[in-house]
Order: structure tokens, then C-alpha cells, then sequence
């Protein structure tokens, strides 16, 4: 999660200069010499151009933008009153008598009248004393006090207006962790960049674990050997001794790994340096690296992890091409953010500079990356570049899913590009204009591979991707989903298969939790997970192997039967197991309970994670990503609530910082804290 900001600056809003320092007023044949010249737009993304006015008063008032999101963008067949099913609350009572029998989707009121721009000084009066042709700049104050017609009196301070600064921050690199941010329960904050760096204690190394199948080397534990055939799979984590070693020796930089991200068959993490590396599946550009080194097999290459071709933070690195894999300038990148689908990945630098590699798969399983024809990359992308139209955006947060990327810019706009069948681009398709750019094969099918900016959404702090969803959290703290929902796994409460476009989440409205904000949201294939501020999970969508975390003693189960689960169309709260005695009073809810502070989602299952460091699981899998032991040898792994991933060594040895996983494999970066006899 990233946590947005605004700077302001109270700058007064100067009036005409006068022509000399006598008091007369100036001629009338006077003219000014000069016309400020317009701007000209920076940015190539499609639709990023300079505002218009007309855009600017949209802007102004978002609580009105985004109630038009709700009534103007619902499909005639959505249109009727949703029914959401089983839509009631933990305590079992249906959530629209709490409030008045008002329908959930429509009380937004309380939460819109914060979304509203700061409103600025009316200068249209002023620009009488501006001259009556306009070519004057205007003045928030009168020329004389006899123009306004009343006695000479003292003249007014001058009015000042805030000059704001961009919504979102640009994704800076991570703090090291240090002794008394775990001692604290503080210690996975330390993961947002959020805490100063002296005066904490030494640094404490964060280590890579993995678990689950690494039959494609996504684990990056190195190539299978005759002793040890079963080395590639992992049912509980594993500590990386490779990575591990690195750290040790300093080749990672100071406080060892900062990002991770798990895809379909591929792995990607940031060091400290700010280097990127990968492992796993090399099928059309995954890794972003083309090269094997010394290794004359692909499983000895791409099994373990290594730099993407390219970009470096220093300026030096593996040059692209066929025949590459040599040392030499490259583009001077430092990676802060990385996030992966099936097998496109997405990062940004602390510039806000985005690079794509891999491909997208479309409707009918045809690899795509972009509409450029340019050096053949509308096929696939084999090492980090800048997306066309994107050349000249600041970003503050990227999100993969599946197989489409959302892209949130400083300024609040929500960017999709991908493949677009389960609508979860946001967006219509363009397929006539989109195939243009493809020459020498069939256009893919259902994909709008130019970036573009979801029409509706503005002033957006957070977006986050599930499997075929998109979400986004306004200023304000209000929730808009679209995309797949065939088990309301959107939490929209619509019944629609398909949510088109952007439509509000009700039941997760700040208003209804005291003020707590939706700052993670994560999506399997039929389910979906939120957390909010106040360290709470609630869950939505199909209620089969335990994807939601409940008990079949919930309210919203009673219907289900183990062959006939229920669809729950409205998010649930999720409970936790009580905290571990270890774990520090500030890493607790304000009740006491345990405090999730970030998710991750597989395909059919879920993992949350704990201020004190504690991972827990709950969903079904096949894979061992859930780092829970099977009830039977080679059987899935299956927990219906919320369980505790067992570490390495004795409880609270080792304390989690973060989780990705991808349904096949799970990753996570943990510290070790001083002991108390150390």
C-alpha cells in the first residue's frame, strides 16, 4: 500500500504591475506586449492531454464525478434494485435495517461531501480593474477605492490561494528494518517507507522464504539434481540459501531484499540496491532477460535468480540482445515497485518511471504486449521498456492481474491497458483501432493494449487488481470495483456476470466503520478479500472450499451445503485466532484482536498478514502455496478459517514483513529479531 499525500503552499495571487510608479492610471492606447504562451502537453498517453476547463469543473467537485459513475454507467439490466444475497452482517442482521432501510449502494452522501476540490477565490469580480478589453492579468483586489465607489479605507491583505501539490507520492525506496521496529510491532510498515532510518537499532536483514511448486524454478532454487528430485517443490517456507548468502555478503546492498512479487510461473524481487531480479518460466520475455550466462540449459539459467537486461541502478548492466548477455551501459533505473500477472510484469522507479516486460495472453490465448509496432514489440517484450504513451507519466502505484495492468499517476488518474474479456480494463473496447498497429499477424482478440486513462475515475489514492477485477479507493475513502463478478466477488452487490465500469462498494464506506478506509484489496478467481485501516478483513464471492475465511457457522453460510455453496454478494467479517502472547500491544486492533495489515490472494485461497509478523491462510490449494500441511500425503491443502503459517524454528523466531503469492507459489521476505539473552 501506498499512503498519498498533498503539499500545499500559500502563494498570493499577484495583480497587474503598474506602469510606473506615478499614481495616474495608465493610457487606454496602452497595450501589453506580450501573451503568455500556452503550455504545450507533456505526456503521450493516450487521453493524458492538458484538462479542460470544462474537465477542470469536473474536477472540482469528484462527489459529484463519481455519483454519475454509479446512475449514469449502470446497464439497463443492472439498473433494477440489487438484491444482494445473503447480505448481512457478522452479527447475522441484514445490513440495509442498520441503516434505515435506505439501500446500501445509494447512502454515499456522508462520504461524498469530503471528495469535493478546496474551492478557490472567485476572480471574475476582480477583473474589472484588469481592463475592459481582458488583457490584463486579474486582481483578487480593486484598482482604486474609488472604483468601488465608497470612501478611501485601509487597503485589504492581500488573499492567498494554496498551491496544491500532486495527490499521490512517488513510490520511494523501502527503509531498512531495524531491531526496535519488530520490538514495537511497527515492523511491516516499515515496508511503505513510513518510519525514519537512525536511532532504531541494527538493522535486521530481510530474508527471502518460499514455498509451494517450483517445477518452473519460480521458487529459484536452482536446477533439480538425481539426489534431490523433489527439491523444486516446497510445502511449508523454506529459507532461500542462495538469496540468503547474498544478502550475507553484501551483494544485495544494505538490508537485503525490499520488494517481492509472485506470478503465474515466474518470480520478481527488488534489492536493496534497487536492482530487479527473476526467476522462473522464461515463455516469451517473462523474465525480462534473455541471456543464460554460463549456462548452456535454460533450466540452469532461468531456475535461479538474476538481473533483468536492460536497466540497472547504476547505469551498468546486461545489454539487450540475441547474441548479449555482455556487460555495458544500460538505461540507470532504480526499481522501487514491481508488480506481476500471469507472465507480464510492470515496475516503477523513484522517478515514477514505469517499464513493462512479458506478454499478455487474449481471449483466445494469442501473446500480445503492445499496439507499437516498434521493434516487433506488439508480440512480446523480452526486457524492461517504457509502454508506449507512457513515456512521459509519473506514476505512484502499479497492479497486475491476470492478464491486465492498472496504473495509478500522481495526479489521481487510473490507467488499464490489457486484455479486456472480463471488463475489467474499465473501459469499452476499441478492437478496429487497437488492430491497426498489427501488420504482420491477426489482431488479438478483447485487448486494448494503449494505455488510457479510466473514463469516471479521478482523485484516486489506491488501485489495486484482482485475477479479472480492478479496484480503486478515492480521497475520500470511497471504493469503486468493476470487472468480473459472476459470485459478487466485486462486493458491488450487483448480479450481473460482468461489472462494466467503475461502481461503488456501500457496504465498505468509511461512514459504516467509524472512519476506517479500504487501503488493500486482493482477488482470486471467485473471491475477494479487503482490509481496512483499522486492521479488519472482509470477504465476498463463492463460499465453496473455504475461499472466505468463515466458519459454516456464519449467518451468510446457513444456506450452504457442501455441494451447494452460496454466493455472498456482500463483504464479510472475517475473525482471527487472538494474537500470539509475544506480540506487542500496538501491533493489536484497539480492541485487542489481531491487526491484518496486507493481503495476498491465490487462485482459491488467501493470505493475511499480521503487525506482529504472522502469516496466516485460509482457501484451498492444490499446490502447497498455502504453507499449510496436507491432511493427506499429496492431497490439497485446506483451511476454512484462518490459520497460522508455521516458520522456520520456534514461534516468533522469525517475523514476516511481506507475502505474495500467485496460486502455485508463495513468497514472503521475513527478519529475524534480536533475542532478548542476545
Amino acid at each position: 500500500m501506498h499512503h498519498s499525500h498533498i503539499d500545499s503552499v500559500e502563494r498570493p495571487i499577484k495583480g497587474p504591475k503598474p506602469a510606473s510608479k506615478s499614481s495616474k492610471p495608465a493610457s487606454k492606447s496602452s497595450k501589453p506586449t506580450s501573451k503568455t504562451a500556452k503550455p504545450a502537453s507533456s505526456s503521450k498517453a493516450a487521453g493524458m492531454d492538458k484538462p479542460s476547463s470544462a474537465s477542470k469543473k469536473n474536477a472540482a467537485s469528484t462527489a459529484g464525478n463519481e455519483e454519475a459513475i454509479d446512475k449514469e454507467t449502470l446497464p439497463a439490466e443492472e439498473a433494477a434494485k440489487p438484491e444482494p444475497e445473503h447480505a448481512r452482517t457478522s452479527e447475522g442482521a441484514p445490513a440495509e435495517k442498520k441503516r434505515g432501510g435506505k439501500r446500501a449502494h445509494q447512502d454515499l452522501s456522508d462520504v461524498e461531501m469530503d471528495d469535493a476540490a478546496t474551492q478557490l477565490p472567485d476572480i471574475k469580480s476582480a477583473r474589472r480593474g484588469a481592463g475592459a478589453r481582458g488583457r490584463g492579468r486579474a486582481s483578487l483586489e480593486p484598482s482604486s477605492d474609488v472604483d468601488e465607489g465608497r470612501p478611501v479605507a485601509k487597503r485589504p491583505r492581500r488573499r492567498t490561494t494554496p498551491l496544491v501539490g500532486p495527490l499521490n507520492a512517488l513510490p520511494l525506496p523501502i527503509d531498512p528494518v531495524h531491531a526496535s521496529d519488530v520490538s514495537e510491532g511497527i515492523a511491516v510498515q516499515v515496508s511503505h517507507g513510513a518510519l525514519p532510518t537512525t536511532n532504531r537499532g541494527d538493522v535486521l536483514l530481510r530474508k527471502l522464504f518460499v514455498w509451494g511448486s517450483g517445477d518452473c524454478g519460480q521458487l529459484g532454487l536452482g536446477p533439480t539434481d538425481a539426489a534431490n528430485p523433489n527439491k523444486l517443490t516446497k510445502a511449508k517456507p523454506f529459507g532461500s540459501k542462495v538469496i540468503s548468502q547474498m544478502i550475507d555478503a553484501g551483494a544485495l546492498g544494505h538490508g537485503g531484499v525490499e520488494v517481492i512479487a509472485a506470478g503465474g510461473m515466474h518470480s520478481v524481487l527488488i534489492d536493496a540496491k534497487g536492482s530487479m531480479l527473476t526467476t522462473g518460466s522464461d515463455d516469451y520475455g517473462t523474465l525480462g532477460r534473455k541471456h543464460r550466462g554460463p549456462a548452456d540449459e535454460a533450466e540452469d539459467a532461468y531456475y535461479s535468480f538474476a538481473p533483468v537486461e536492460g536497466i540497472s541502478p547504476t547505469g551498468r548492466g546486461i545489454v539487450p540482445g540475441d547474441d548479449g548477455g555482455a556487460e555495458g551501459d544500460v538505461e540507470r533505473y532504480r526499481a522501487t515497485r514491481v508488480a506481476s500477472g500471469d507472465a507480464v510484469s510492470v515496475s516503477l522507479d523513484d522517478r515514477g518511471r514505469l517499464r513493462s516486460w512479458g506478454h499478455f495472453k487474449d481471449g483466445e490465448g494469442a501473446v500480445c504486449f503492445s499496439d507499437s509496432d516498434a521493434d516487433g514489440c506488439n508480440r512480446e517484450q523480452w526486457h524492461p521498456i517504457p509502454v508506449p504513451g507512457t513515456e512521459h507519466v509519473q506514476f505512484a502505484q502499479v497492479a497486475c492481474g491476470e492478464n491486465h495492468v492498472l496504473a495509478l499517476t500522481l495526479d489521481g488518474q487510473v490507467l488499464s491497458w490489457g486484455v479486456n474479456v472480463c471488463s475489467q480494463l474499465g473501459r469499452a473496447a476499441n478492437l478496429r483501432k487497437a488492430s491497426t498497429k498489427f501488420t504482420k499477424r491477426e489482431a488479438p482478440k478483447d485487448c486494448l493494449l494503449t494505455p488510457a486513462p479510466i473514463p469516471g475515475l479521478s482523485d484516486c489514492k489506491a488501485i489495486f487488481a484482482g485475477l479479472s477485477n480492478g479496484f480503486a479507493v478515492t480521497k475520500s475513502g470511497k471504493i469503486l470495483a468493476w470487472g468480473l463478478n459472476t459470485k459478487g466477488q466485486t462486493g458491488t452487490g450487483l448480479k450481473a456476470p460482468k461489472v462494466a465500469t467503475p461502481h461503488a462498494i456501500a457496504a465498505l464506506s468509511p461512514a459504516r466503520h467509524d472512519g476506517a478506509q479500504v487501503v488493500s484489496i486482493v482477488s482470486g478467481n471467485f473471491h475477494t478479500a479487503f482490509l481496512l485501516s483499522n486492521g479488519e478483513v472482509y470477504t465476498c464471492g463463492d463460499s465453496d472450499e473455504g475461499k472466505l475465511g468463515l466458519p459454516s457457522s456464519h449467518p451468510a453460510l446457513k444456506d450452504a451445503t457442501a455441494s451447494q455453496p452460496v454466493v455472498v454478494r456482500e463483504p464479510q467479517l472475517v475473525a482471527f485466532p487472538d494474537p500470539p502472547a509475544w506480540a506487542p500491544e500496538s501491533a493489536k486492533t484497539a480492541d485487542g484482536k489481531t491487526k491484518i495489515v496486507a493481503l495476498s490472494a491465490g487462485m482459491r485461497f488467501t493470505l493475511a498478514l499480521a503487525a506482529d509478523g504472522t502469516l496466516y491462510s485460509w482457501g484451498t490449494t492444490s499446490d502447497d502455496a498455502m504453507g499449510q500441511p496436507a491432511e493427506e500425503e499429496g492431497g490439497d491443502q485446506s483451511k476454512d478459517t484462518p490459520t497460522a503459517v508455521a516458520m522456520p524454528g520456534q514461534a516468533g523466531a522469525w517475523r514476516i514483513m511481506a507475502a505474495a503469492t500467485a496460486g502455485q507459489h508463495s513468497l514472503a521476505l521475513a527478519v529475524k529479531p534480536p533475542q532478548e539473552d542476545d
